[in-house]
């Protein structure tokens, strides 16, 4: 077998992992460069510049706000963490809403949050475990670098300070993984209960999702692999969507803040799409945190619309928040290079 043959089997083993972490960089660099467009917060509807203040305000008059990310870039973490606490400065309870964490795993999220004690602490019995390494512990993230864990804890830790509300709203990881093995046809009862059933996206939508899991995956994709992993994005954004709105009917005016991959809203789609399905009401904000391109690219290239089929998909964002990439390599350029 050749070194590229070996290199693409072990890539597909590893996609559906890849998938779940779409917005991350496959190889870190501290490579950076200027670009004009680097903190400027832009409306793609009218092309126009907006500062900080302006968007806790539009963030402010929300009932749900997208904080969209790349999963491993800390300026985006960082960014999160500033315009959360600009709304607790104003007085509000913002409610905190986590992709990378799963419904089932909310009730740890709220308790750590509580700063209750647990019934050990109470009767006076000691722990060799620390508040946080426990909450680490019983979200299974212990082996995870402190460096992701530090990104989403410090969002958790204002939280506690704070007495927000949180909540992970993610699917869990065993349905997730079984869907992206048998699909949704080979579930069982119990497994097939989890979903959550909402409209259907449509053909046009399919074929952009087919092209962009293409595009992420280096231009290898092929049948029944983009099915399933259809299959297990639409679950995902409805068991989220779900989440959102559920948390939304009970914030009391402050806006649900959710934290999530910038792919999940694309588009307002996905998420942002399944949501407004469940309840049009709900004035949703659709936020990225923009990496700028590998090359030097015009704003236009940006604000762009996509048009599949007969569909015009619109800009990828409402809102961009341009930043710094976390590398400047294509960690496609390897694979793609012609064997020997």
């Amino acid at each position: 077998m050749s070194a590229l043959a070996i290199a693409r089997q072990r890539f597909w083993l590893a996609l559906p992992a890849l998938l779940w972490l779409s917005g991350c960089s496959l190889v870190p660099s501290e490579v950076r460069r200027d670009d004009a467009l680097l903190g400027q917060i832009v409306d793609s509807r009218s092309g126009q510049s907006l500062g900080v203040d302006a968007l806790v305000e539009r963030m402010a008059a929300a009932d749900v706000v997208y904080l969209g990310e790349s999963h491993d870039n800390a300026d985006h973490h960082a960014k999160q963490k500033q315009l959360l606490e600009a709304l607790v400065a104003r007085g509000m309870m913002p409610v905190l809403g986590f992709e990378f964490f799963d419904v089932g795993q909310t009730g740890y999220l709220q308790q750590y949050v509580s700063g209750q004690a647990s019934m050990m602490q109470l009767h006076g019995g000691a722990s060799p475990l620390t508040p946080e390494q426990r909450l680490r512990r019983q979200l299974g993230w212990q082996e995870r670098s402190d460096r992701d864990w530090d990104f989403y804890f410090q969002l958790i830790e204002l939280a506690k300070t704070h007495q927000l509300s949180i909540f992970g709203a993610d699917l869990a990881a065993g349905i997730k993984l079984r869907l992206s093995r048998v699909g949704i046809s080979g579930l069982n009862p119990v497994e097939s209960y989890q979903l959550v059933r909402m409209q259907n996206p449509g053909d046009d939508y399919r074929e952009l999702m087919y092209a962009k899991f293409r595009e992420g995956h280096c231009g290898w994709g092929e049948e029944p692999m983009l099915s399933r992993l259809y299959q297990t994005w639409n679950a995902r954004n409805n068991r989220m969507a779900e989440s959102i709105v559920q948390m939304a009917s009970g914030s009391d005016g402050a806006p649900v803040v959710m934290i999530l991959g910038n792919g999940h809203t694309e588009h307002n789609r996905a998420v942002y799409g399944q949501v407004a399905y469940l309840n049009p009401g709900l004035q949703q904000l659709n936020l990225a945190l923009q990496p700028i391109s590998i090359d030097p690219s015009p704003l236009a290239d940006y604000l762009a619309a996509t048009t599949v089929g007969a569909t015009d998909f619109g800009p990828r964002h409402e809102l961009l928040w341009f930043t710094q990439r976390h590398d400047y390599q294509d960690p496609c350029a390897a694979l793609n290079k012609p064997s020997k």
